[in-house]
């Protein structure tokens, strides 16, 4: 981003003089724009905001401008809110303001130009999106595959932490995780299950790694919509960009045509297949052949796409950090460990069935999503408006700091302790209800996956925590253990988390 920056820097002569004449004959209405920092010419307050974790500049900004701030990204207007009471104002009361979809150049990439539901702009086509993923891509009558899907690759990842060669090594939770909720979403939405050495790395692994980065990569295309795109091929990431949405796209490719073999031989063979044990491409595969359907191929890869990053990121970063807090935490653990081990008994391993009575388990969830937010997807402004009596332009970029509401000292009592106590008899739901806090977002745009996600997050943890005591590894102590954060999408703990299982 440094690099950028000099480098527009360095332009800056030719390109004010242009933009200048251009803006020079307009006649521009003055608006009652939000406090913020002083943009600079043509930046604007770029150079203000390259820090890897936006969510803490944007923090910072807040505490000297207010709740709500404005700043320019380039010719781009954005604010940022963060405080419940303004989150409320944008996310239910303005809501239809709000709810579209700004065309940055990663979402319309791997969004295939909007045909999914995270990044396609409000209006019809996105609304029919939407249902189709919650009367059939999540409806109640998928249950039963994805819990049987759950739980045969918990049970793998629990045999594997088991059986490793050295039983006295400590455990690379991080890594672990990664590989279970991929290898999850791989069997929801492609119908892969793990084969040979469980958490095996593979090319895929690979290439949605890649992704995530460059999801978090400055695309001054977005922010400079004359000339940027020249600056992004100059310094290789639209390069970057272009080879992996290739490669994901010629992925997406072959499932689908591996699973329309098989749907068409088991025509010919006069079966078929139970609608219960379809996964998702099946799913939108038959619904593409319904008369009047508009399911394209590109519908069906952008359905992949979200569950793919919506699954397999937001779900294993809050086990780790889950796993993270517990470990700074033994009192917190062993709390956990013993409602675990009085339910579940000597059953051997926890079930889905199990989870509604493990009250303190979803406390230490509720907590953990408390204190580690996952970076949401901006929301632009579809016509103009007032925020706090304040004037928002069309087009404005807008952005919701959860994780500065969930540290919010006026709403959390000793906001940065992690105390999953705090939520017994507590009120507040993760339901988009309660806008001090907001893991899966709130109004139009809300996670249309929050029930497989919470459920992919309690069944990872109650059964790693039911199966093994877990220790630090040794000389490393609870206040060792960093809370640092990565960017990229989704807020991932910076260093990987090891730790040791021991018997229980």
């Amino acid at each position: 981003m440094a690099a950028i920056v000099l480098l527009l820097l360095s332009l800056l002569p030719v390109l004010f003089l242009f933009l200048f004449l251009k803006e020079k004959t307009k006649q521009k209405p003055r608006l009652n724009l939000p406090p913020g920092p002083k943009p600079i010419p043509i930046i604007g307050n770029l150079h203000q905001t390259s820090h890897d974790l936006p969510h803490k500049t944007a923090y910072e900004f807040s505490k000297t401008y207010g709740p709500i701030v404005h700043i320019r990204l380039g010719q781009i207007p954005s604010i940022v809110v963060s405080t419940p009471a303004l989150a409320k104002e944008i996310l239910r009361n303005q809501d239809l303001v709000f709810c579209s979809r700004p065309p940055l150049t990663v979402l319309r990439k791997y969004s295939f130009n909007g045909c999914d539901v995270a990044a396609a702009p409000y209006g019809d086509h996105w609304r029919n999106l939407r249902k189709i993923f919650i009367l059939e891509l999540l409806s109640n009558r998928k249950l039963p595959f994805f819990r049987s899907s759950r739980q045969s690759e918990v049970d793998q990842m629990i045999d594997s932490i088991r059986t490793r060669p050295n039983r006295n090594s400590p455990v690379n939770i991080s890594d672990l995780m990664v590989r279970l909720s991929s290898s999850i979403v791989c069997r929801v939405v492609f119908g892969y299950k793990s084969k040979g050495k469980y958490g095996e790395r593979s090319g895929f692994h690979d290439l949605l790694e890649e992704g995530n980065a460059l999801f978090h990569t400055v695309f001054l295309a977005d922010f400079f919509p004359r000339f940027g795109w020249i600056i992004d091929w100059f310094t290789g990431a639209r390069l970057r960009l272009e080879r992996n949405a290739r490669q994901l796209d010629k992925f997406y490719s072959q499932v689908i045509e591996e699973h329309k073999i098989s749907a068409a031989a088991a025509e010919k063979t006069g079966g078929g297949q139970d609608l219960h044990d379809e996964d998702f491409v099946d799913v939108m595969l038959r619904l593409g052949k319904e008369e009047g359907s508009t399911i394209t191929k590109d519908h069906i890869k952008g359905a992949i796409m979200d569950v793919l990053v919506g699954g397999t990121d937001t779900s294993a970063s809050t086990v780790i950090w889950g796993m993270a807090e517990l470990a700074r935490n033994p009192r917190v653990m062993k709390k956990a460990q013993e409602e675990l081990w009085s339910v579940v008994g000597d059953k051997g391993k926890v079930e889905e069935s199990d989870l509604p009575q493990l009250e303190y388990l979803k406390l230490v969830v509720y907590e953990t999503m408390r204190l580690h937010q996952q970076s949401p997807i901006p929301r632009e402004s579809m016509e103009q408006c007032k925020v706090d009596g304040y004037d928002i332009p069309k087009g404005t970029l807008v952005f919701v700091n959860a994780w500065a509401l969930a540290r919010d000292e006026s709403s959390w009592e000793n906001a940065l302790e992690f105390r999953p106590e705090r939520f017994i008899g507590s009120p507040i739901s993760h339901l988009g209800n309660d806008f001090q806090y907001i893991p899966f977002g709130a109004g139009r745009r809300i996670c249309p996956a929050i029930n497989f996600g919470m459920a992919t997050v309690h069944v990872a943890l109650a059964n790693l925590l039911y199966a093994f005591r877990w220790k630090l590894p040794p000389s490393i102590k609870e206040d060792d253990i960093d809370l640092d954060e990565a960017p990229g999408s989704v807020t991932y703990k910076k260093n990987p988390l090891f730790l040791v299982p021991r018997n229980k």
